[in-house]
């Protein structure tokens, strides 16, 4: 009788861990949101518009992506004239 208390106990036990850990999907929603951004709309929306608060790393992802370094946003173009001509005719694509 005990060792089927136990093993009850046990069973509710792991139904509880089971069933309160929560997974973290916001690294899974940025990279899903990554592949579904408009780089056009990432660099023509005003930073404050809907678009650009819901897909804010997506689109700084996806624009650095497009220009080929890790962070378009820490890149000094007036020093780094490569980068800036890359960025420049992107931005030209997407007028």
């Amino acid at each position: 009788m005990s060792n089927i208390i136990t093993h009850f106990g046990l069973v509710i036990i792991s139904m509880f861990a089971f069933t309160s850990c929560e997974r973290d999907n916001s690294k899974e929603n940025a990279e899903s949101n990554k592949s579904l951004v408009d780089v056009c709309k990432c660099l023509t929306e005003p930073g404050n518009s809907k678009y650009m608060i819901d897909n804010k790393d997506a689109c700084r992802d996806a624009i650095s992506k497009e220009i080929g370094v890790d962070n378009w946003e820490k890149i000094n173009m007036a020093t780094n004239r490569s980068v800036s001509n890359r960025f420049d005719a992107l931005a030209d694509r997407c007028k």
